[in-house]
């Protein structure tokens, strides 16, 4: 099923980014350890063959094949703006913030996304702290067995949101509506939300209700920002920088 959060419509777009001059690029991160035979996969890659159809960069990220640990808690993160560990996780956030748009998916797994994503996402608290994909756009997919498609989708929404980002809708799926592939309604619910992802950029479409609850977190942390500032320095810093305190 296909949720959009806003409808666009530029028919004389075919291929925005040119038609723009503008350099867009779009990252998936996929959560699935079923590595090539994920529907999940296959659906966020649909995704990002539609953006790329119209001109968008793209770049597929195999999250379960990454070296990635759990965070641990040090809080070195509020301190230097990254992560301590020695692993993949500075990175792929680095490719996160060279990236105008993030399509995050993830199949169902008890209730939740997978743990592979987990460890990923956990990662994040510096980059929530600060809303560092402020300015970006996003889109979720999730896949399930039988439930959980819709919340587990929502969360990966609600995730791109508390990053600073907009979310351009989501798509969920079960085994009951049949195989992915192009001509599937999850096929096409796919590479629509792939086109609406690039619309929005090359737009720079504002969702007024996300934008809301992306002001208040941000007023929520200001506050925080100054009553921690001896404790997280670097984010301290970085509100600075940004003008938000």
């Amino acid at each position: 099923m296909f949720f959009p959060a806003g409808m666009l419509s530029f028919a004389s777009f075919a291929r925005i980014p040119e038609a723009r001059g503008m350099r867009m690029k779009i990252l998936g991160l996929c959560g699935s350890p079923r590595k090539d035979n994920s529907r999940t996969a296959w659906l966020v890659q649909r995704t990002l063959a539609a953006a790329e159809e119209r001109g968008a960069e793209t770049e597929y990220i195999d999250v379960a094949r990454l070296k990635l640990g759990p965070c641990v808690a040090c809080d070195r993160c509020h301190h230097l703006g990254e992560c301590v560990q020695k692993d993949e996780f500075n990175a792929i956030f680095r490719s996160m913030l060279f990236a105008d748009g993030i399509v995050l998916g993830s199949p169902v797994y008890i209730y939740h996304v997978t743990a592979q994503l987990k460890l990923f996402i956990d990662r994040l608290a510096n980059a929530i702290h600060c809303l560092r994909l402020e300015g970006k756009y996003g889109a979720a997919i999730a896949t399930a067995g039988g439930s959980g498609h819709e919340e587990t989708a929502s969360y990966l929404e609600r995730l791109i949101s508390r990053l600073g980002a907009q979310c351009v809708g989501k798509v969920g799926c079960t085994l009951e509506d049949g195989p992915v592939k192009p001509g599937s309604a999850p096929g096409v619910q796919a590479w629509e939300l792939g086109v609406h992802l690039v619309e929005a950029i090359a737009a720079k479409k504002e969702f007024p209700e996300q934008r809301r609850e992306i002001e208040a977190r941000r007023s929520y942390f200001r506050q925080l920002m100054v009553k921690r500032q001896d404790q997280w320095p670097w984010e301290y810093r970085y509100w600075l920088k940004k003008g938000w305190l």
